[in-house]
C-alpha cells in the first residue's frame, strides 16, 4: 500500500528570526516539516505539491497557498524534510535540522509556517488532498510538533 504523511514539524526554530532584514539561512532552514513514505512501497512524489494556509493580516481570508512542488521518489519508512529558504548543506545546519530525515530539499522562499495564526500544511496531487494536517497558533519557540491524530503538537 502507498500512503504518505506529514507527521513531524518545527515551525518556530529557536533564536531570532531576523537580523534587520537579513534572515541567516540556517536560521531559515530550522524551520521545517517532514513528510513520511509509511507505505510498504515507494511513492513517486512527482505531481504532489506542499501546501499551506495563507492568510492576510489579522488571521484573515485564510486560503490554500502552494509552498513546492515535490519531485523524485520516497521509499518505505524514508522521511523528506522540507526547510525554509534556499538550499543549505547540511553541515551548515544545526544537528537538530539534520537528524531525523533522509531526504532534504528547500523551499527556496522565507519563513513558510504561521506562527500566529497556527498553520495547515497539506500534500496535494492536483485532484484530491493525501494528507492533511494542522497545528495551533503560537507553537512554542524550538520545538518539533509530532502528529497526533490530525494535529501537530508539541512534543516536550
Amino acid at each position: 500500500m502507498k500512503e504518505l504523511r506529514i507527521f513531524r514539524a518545527k515551525p518556530n526554530p529557536a533564536g531570532k528570526d531576523r537580523h534587520g532584514s537579513y534572515t541567516p539561512p540556517r536560521q531559515l532552514a530550522a524551520e521545517w516539516i517532514d513528510i513520511q513514505n509509511i507505505g510498504d512501497e515507494p511513492y513517486t512524489l512527482t505531481g504532489i505539491s506542499l501546501q499551506h494556509i495563507a492568510y492576510q493580516p489579522g488571521c484573515r481570508e485564510p486560503k490554500w497557498d502552494f509552498l513546492k512542488a515535490l519531485s523524485g521518489t520516497l521509499y518505505s519508512g524514508q522521511v523528506l524534510r522540507m526547510h525554509s529558504g534556499g538550499f543549505l548543506s547540511t553541515a551548515d545546519m544545526n544537528p537538530e535540522d539534520v537528524t531525523g530525515a533522509d531526504k532534504h530539499e528547500f523551499t527556496g522562499r522565507g519563513y513558510a509556517w504561521n506562527n500566529d495564526c497556527g498553520d495547515r500544511a497539506g500534500l496535494w496531487n492536483g485532484t484530491i488532498w493525501i494528507d492533511r494536517a494542522n497545528y495551533d497558533s503560537y507553537p512554542p519557540e524550538g520545538l518539533i510538533l509530532v502528529r497526533e491524530g490530525d494535529k501537530l503538537v508539541p512534543k516536550y
